[in-house]
């Protein structure tokens, strides 16, 4: 293992506190990496749903309701997707020409 100082011990008595040691600190690290990974995923979800919120304020404020086709579309578009669509709602026409662009 990397960054892990393998000494000599002169009983079993050393070597078996050492190990449990070193397995507490492996846990709190993986513990800590987890942690980490799900509150960054967390953001991310967060604002995907946040640009989502926006792009269907700005399709109800161009067009009015908007349409079952549009909802259907919007849980299958990537957040490229509907980043796209965004820049796109004050060129288009009507919404079925938002979602060609």
């Amino acid at each position: 293992m990397p960054n892990t100082d393998f000494t000599e011990f002169t009983d079993l008595q050393e070597v078996q506190t050492m190990l449990a040691e070193t397995v507490k600190s492996w846990a709190n690290e993986a513990r800590k990496s987890g942690l980490q990974e799900g509150e960054l995923n967390g953001i991310e979800k967060g604002r995907q749903q946040e640009a989502t919120k926006l792009f269907l304020l700005l399709v109800d404020s161009k067009f009015g309701a908007v349409s079952q086709e549009l909802q259907a579309r919007k849980q299958l578009a990537s957040p490229e997707e509907i980043e796209q669509w965004t820049k796109q709602i004050f060129q288009a026409e009507t919404p079925a020409a938002l979602l060609k662009s």
